[in-house]
């Protein structure tokens, strides 16, 4: 469904739900047109005015200054009808005493429901102005109204199957008609929540409600306490209160005049599809539900929620496309701050309308199946924080554009189709924390600007095809605590700058093109939390420094398939405590493996961590002398 009407026939329908059955904001459609912007006639605007003043609880004065305008304004041709609405609603509560009404158990059976036409509303759905307090009034009115809810929302036809969650959540509200005391369908100001109140009825059947962690109330019982859905409570009194090691939350929330502000359903073993009837909570700003169930498509109506900031869906099992033009098209949301989509089965195309969402400070939808490439619009997110998009299909290059993002603190994309260079431009973002780019196809070098980065701490650029030589500037990055450069094409040598690394805690050089010697500096005493340095599998030369032992924390050192000569250097009492593999196999290394390593191997008493410990001790085919002579070596190579 279209996220707009045009027509006058949608003016009719917007005068009915602002009568005593139908008044509501952010109305959408599926009208041919599909827009929500219209031409809208003096004579129509007046016959909506005689509508609404004849109908209680709209005065005068409001009516006219929304179904009245001036006739500078009667000659626009266009009027943006969702942004009015919004504004009418918020004004309408403001103006009119709003006492919402509780709903206990109903006392009699409701009303069967009519058959309704699947059509689009003509001016024959708007209600009889009739006794609010005939319980048949009450049931008429809120079929019309529930019928315009749907056409907004494009569910008409699911009205018509007893088995979908609008037909049993519309049969849920009609039977508050008979309750002791009933539902409101007169009132201007309670319409407005009575489609809310729908609205989360249909997400409770539609999601699985009677199997909910929190919220449950199998059978809904209307005289379940707060805590629990669908009970004659206000919907304001819904929301469990839920704490955990995150601390605790409300799963629902309302602003002062009633209306749905926050739903917060995480964890909450949702099954089923998020219903296009979460568009009827017109002042929502928070949606979050990760960590469920969910499937089917992301439902367009997203678009109707103007107010909309954090949108969470992470770990479900959605699907479909995941920006769609109705919520980021050239007229979709403007107020996005975090939008996170990770972890689902999600397609499509980043659009280049993401460039609006200008107020973004988290923009995640990591491992799906996004492709197509990042548009230079990204640049424009100025106020974004993270960037997550590991584990696509997205190809291209990294747009220069990406450097305008000056409080990016986090960008990850790990395993898509990437290609071309690294943009200097990247290196303008300071406030860079963490950086993995690994399992591209990532050209070219890394600059010497990336010695600007100094608040990072996090750098993976793995498995690319960069070149040239490694920054000797990645010394001045006192924050660095991972360094991942392993399997490219980087030649040259270790920088001996390294040393100056405080607070690295892992390097990977492996699988490159190095050369040349192992500084000393790499074991010196400014590395003191030095863990892992993998250097295998390259060119390097020269013998193992006599110093390597003193890294007082270091677990793994990969030494193996260099060109590397000597002896292995003997170690002193208190050295390598932690140290648990030591490869030091296919190079030339010859000699007889002093006691003092063999006495941290981990079947010594009182022995220590090294358990996995390569070298060449294996005696050649021909027979001979192993090129090493090892007794504590876990396995031998010739």
């Amino acid at each position: 469904m279209s996220g707009r009407l045009r027509g006058t026939t949608v003016l009719l329908a917007i005068g009915a739900l602002l009568t005593s059955a139908s008044a509501t904001n952010n109305v959408g459609g599926n009208d041919e047109g599909g827009g929500l912007r219209r031409k809208r006639t003096t004579d129509k605007k007046q016959q909506q005015h005689r509508r609404l003043t004849e109908a209680d609880g709209v005065d005068q004065e409001l009516a006219s200054r929304f179904f009245l305008p001036s006739k500078a304004q009667a000659e626009l041709d266009e009027i943006d009808m969702r942004e009015l609405l919004f504004q009418m609603n918020v004004e309408m509560n403001l103006e009119m005493s709003m006492s919402f009404i509780t709903t206990p158990a109903p006392t009699k059976a409701p009303t069967p429901s009519p058959t309704q036409s699947t059509d689009a509303p003509s001016i024959s759905t708007m209600p009889t102005l009739t006794n609010c307090d005939n319980p048949g009034t009450c049931q008429n009115r809120l079929r019309d109204q529930i019928f315009a809810v749907s056409v907004r929302m494009g569910t008409t036809e699911a009205l018509d199957d007893p088995n979908s969650p609008q037909s049993q959540a519309r049969d849920w509200i009609l039977e508050e008609c008979d309750a002791t005391i009933p539902i409101d369908p007169c009132t201007a100001s309670q319409l407005i929540l009575n489609e809310q109140r729908y609205g989360l009825a249909v997400m409770y059947y539609g999601l699985g409600g009677d199997s909910w962690n929190a919220g449950a109330n199998p059978g809904q019982d209307a005289a379940a306490g707060p805590g629990q859905w669908m009970s004659g409570l206000n919907y304001c009194e819904w929301g469990a209160e839920i704490t955990g090691t995150g601390g605790s939350f409300k799963q629902l929330v309302c602003d002062d005049l009633g209306n749905v502000l926050n739903l917060n359903l995480q964890s909450n073993n949702m099954v089923g599809q998020i219903p296009p009837e979460i568009g009827v909570f017109f002042a929502m700003t928070s949606y979050i539900s990760f960590f469920n169930a969910q499937s089917g498509p992301l439902p367009s109506t997203l678009g109707y929620i103007l107010p909309l900031e954090t949108f969470d869906v992470e770990s479900n099992n959605l699907d479909g496309p995941l920006f769609q033009p109705e919520y980021a098209g050239p007229d979709g949301l403007k107020e996005i701050v975090n939008f996170r989509a990770s972890l689902n089965n999600f397609v499509g195309t980043i659009p280049a309308e993401i460039g609006q969402w200008t107020k973004t400070q988290n923009l995640w939808f990591a491992d799906n199946q996004i492709t197509g490439t990042i548009p230079t619009e990204i640049g424009s997110l100025a106020e974004m924080g993270a960037f997550l998009f590991y584990k696509n299909k997205i190809s291209g290059t990294i747009p220069p554009g990406i450097g305008n993002l000056n409080k990016l603190t986090w960008i990850d994309c790990e395993e898509n189709q990437i290609v071309g260079t690294l943009p200097e431009e990247f290196y303008s973002n300071l406030e860079l924390e963490e950086v993995i780019l690994k399992s591209n196809s990532i050209s070219g070098s890394v600059s010497s600007k990336v010695g600007d980065l100094s608040k990072l701490g996090t750098f993976w650029v793995s498995f690319n095809q960069l070149s040239a030589t490694i920054p000797s500037t990645f010394g001045n990055l006192a924050n660095l605590q991972e360094l991942e450069l392993q399997s490219n094409r980087l030649t040259g040598t270790i920088p001996s700058e390294f040393g100056t690394m405080g607070s690295i805690d892992f390097i990977s050089l492996e699988s490159n093109l190095l050369t040349g010697k192992i500084p000393t500096e790499l074991f010196g005493t400014n590395m003191g939390g030095l863990r892992i340095l993998y250097l295998n599998d390259n060119q390097l030369t020269g013998t193992i420094p006599s110093n390597y032992g003193s890294s007082p924390r270091l677990k793994d050192l990969w030494l193996s398939d260099n060109l590397l000569t000597g002896t292995l250097p003997i170690i002193s009492e208190g050295e390598f405590l932690f140290l648990e593999e030591l490869l030091i196999n296919n190079n030339d290394i010859t000699g007889v493996v002093d006691e003092s390593v063999c006495l941290v191997r981990n079947n010594t008493i009182p022995g220590g961590q090294l358990g996995v410990f390569h070298a060449d001790c294996q005696p050649p085919p021909n027979g001979g002398q192993p090129q090493i002579q090892c007794s504590c070596c876990t396995a031998c190579f010739v």
